[in-house]
């Protein structure tokens, strides 16, 4: 799908591309339709748990953890990941991300991305990723 990005067009399996190739995450869906925005890229993203297991593991006893806080763990850990990617993204642009699930049976933590163009705002795509959060499983 193409996306208009200030004055140039997007195509956003590009940008998908380009998460795929500079991070962990695995793009498992294009959601840019379901923003009904013309202006808006948005991704569900997979992040496999082994992966931040590790860096949470340098950090904290995972034996000791109540499930709760190795939960809040894994999605604030996917969400810094997700926010990262903002330095691979079109120039002025803004990222919202959202992870919301610890999926166990895959054993990957689910994350909502949107990007847009800094003309649209921040309030606008945080309205755009809390309303693909109540399209998603």
């Amino acid at each position: 799908m193409y996306i208009i990005f200030d004055e140039q067009i997007i195509d956003s399996d590009e940008i998908k591309d380009l998460i795929e190739k500079n991070s962990d995450f695995k793009v498992e869906k294009d959601m840019c339709k379901a923003t009904k925005r013309e202006d808006v890229l948005a991704y569900l993203l997979t992040l496999d748990v082994d992966l931040i297991k590790k860096e949470i593991e340098e950090e904290y006893d995972l034996q000791d953890m109540e499930m709760d806080d190795l939960f809040e763990e894994y999605m604030q850990m996917a969400e810094e990941k997700a926010i990262e990617l903002e330095e691979i993204m079109p120039m002025y642009s803004i990222m919202n991300t959202i992870s919301y699930k610890w999926d166990m049976s895959e054993n990957k933590i689910k994350t909502i991305i949107a990007i847009a163009h800094t003309d649209l705002g921040v309030l606008k795509l945080s309205d755009v990723v809390k309303r693909l959060l109540s399209e998603t499983d």
